[in-house]
């Protein structure tokens, strides 16, 4: 009988341990479990580190790029030549921007870098992918702070485009003998990129795709009305019949005027040469004036010349403006604004002798396209009293002149 109870309890143990071992390796696989589990956390966590690391590393290269190529600006022949404006004036346009256009700063930009970025694109129109190496931007970023700056600019352009009401005739030699001129009118084409549903309209006379732009200046070559917009196949009277019933418009007092090419009717308001007369600068060399047509042409010339070095300087200085860009006509036509205020603000903040002498020896080299009559003001009406003013002025320069000669002799 005791036999029996030792060999049943023999029985309950062997049970027993073999839960116990059961449960010693149910154990053992838990503790190997979160072992492998703390192994793949504590790779992950390293991975991740390593490539906030690397974020960091990045982020930290491109802020030394910005940084280096922001401090090339310091040397004035680079600062001129990447952003066409010297430190001084450079420093002028930032301040000008935050007091008068409301540009702000923020946490990852700052003024100087957005402005400059602003003014390269318009100096040299790169890609935007060149931008983003240059500037280590995102496309996003440098979109985004263009078109900042852009309202910026427009928002200063009340204080550097202004109307003149003052006669320009004693200002200098070329204007004396315009009494009550208030400066020089013209149009130009620049290209820019349309709609194919709207080519037809901005195909100019060339076949290119174009907007004309209409602009008045001073003797200072300072541009005093603008009118960017409007389609390079409307005529000079569409563009000029708009300027002066718009809103915002050219406003000529009575006795004052514009000096116009021959694209324009001599009219009141508008003071344009002799047709059928040598005109152009081009045509005087080694020419003397033999009547009283003649010279009031090569006068007329030489003062209406502003006009044309002003579009050049334009030209010259924003590559923006040279050719079509990627923008949308809205757009390029307020870059084409920004354009000509910051030409003004540059002309009261600079001395710019170099470029213009290059402006002007294209002008010396250009064809005379202007000597091809084009279509005629016609709203601007030929009168009697406005031709017998013209024949008076020119004839009393003739007289001068001839006086003067007759002193030399």
């Amino acid at each position: 009988m005791v036999d029996g109870d030792n060999g049943l309890s023999v029985q309950r143990k062997r049970p027993r341990e073999k839960i116990e071992e059961n449960e010693q390796e149910d154990m053992e696989f838990l503790l190997l479990l979160m072992k492998f589990f703390l192994i793949l956390v504590a790779i992950c966590h390293r991975r991740k580190h390593r490539y906030r690391e690397l974020q960091l590393c990045d982020q930290d290269e491109r802020d030394y790029r910005r940084k280096m190529w922001i401090r090339l600006l310091d040397d004035e022949k680079v600062c001129l030549h990447q952003l066409r404006v010297t430190r001084q004036a450079f420093k002028k346009l930032c301040d000008v921007l935050v007091e008068k256009g409301g540009l702000v700063a923020t946490r990852y930009v700052t003024i100087k870098e957005i402005v400059a970025l602003f003014l390269h694109i318009l100096a040299h129109d790169l890609k935007n992918s060149t931008i983003r190496s240059i500037f280590a931007r995102s496309s996003e970023t440098i979109s985004r702070q263009f078109h900042i700056v852009l309202r910026a600019v427009m928002k200063i352009g009340k204080f550097y485009i202004k109307q003149n009401s003052v006669s320009l005739h004693e200002v200098d030699d070329k204007w004396k003998w315009f009494k009550g001129v208030l400066g020089a009118l013209d149009g130009t084409l620049i290209e820019i990129t349309v709609p194919a549903s709207e080519r037809g309209k901005y195909r100019d006379r060339k076949g290119n795709l174009s907007t004309n732009v209409l602009g008045a200046c001073d003797a200072n070559l300072k541009f005093t009305y603008v009118l960017p917009g409007w389609e390079g196949s409307a005529s000079d009277s569409r563009v000029l019949r708009d300027a002066l019933t718009r809103r915002n418009n050219l406003k000529v007092p009575q006795n004052m005027y514009y000096l116009v090419d021959l694209g324009y009717t001599n009219g009141q308001g508008f003071l344009a040469p002799y047709r059928g007369t040598r005109y152009h600068l081009n045509l005087w060399r080694g020419n003397t004036p033999n009547n009283y047509k003649e010279l009031f042409n090569l006068r007329h010339s030489a003062a209406r010349n502003t006009i044309e070095r002003g579009f050049g300087l334009i030209k010259k200085r924003w590559a923006i403006v040279r050719h079509a860009c990627f923008y949308d006509v809205k757009t390029q036509i307020r870059i084409i604004n920004a354009c000509f205020i910051l030409h003004n603000f540059i002309r009261d903040e600079m001395v710019e002798e170099d470029l213009l002498r290059e402006v002007d020896e294209e002008l010396e080299e250009a064809v005379l396209e202007n000597e091809v009559e084009r279509d005629n003001i016609t709203f601007v009406g030929v009168t009697d009293e406005w031709s017998q003013f013209r024949d008076n002025l020119a004839m009393e320069m003739f007289e001068e002149y001839q006086a003067r000669r007759a002193l030399k002799n």
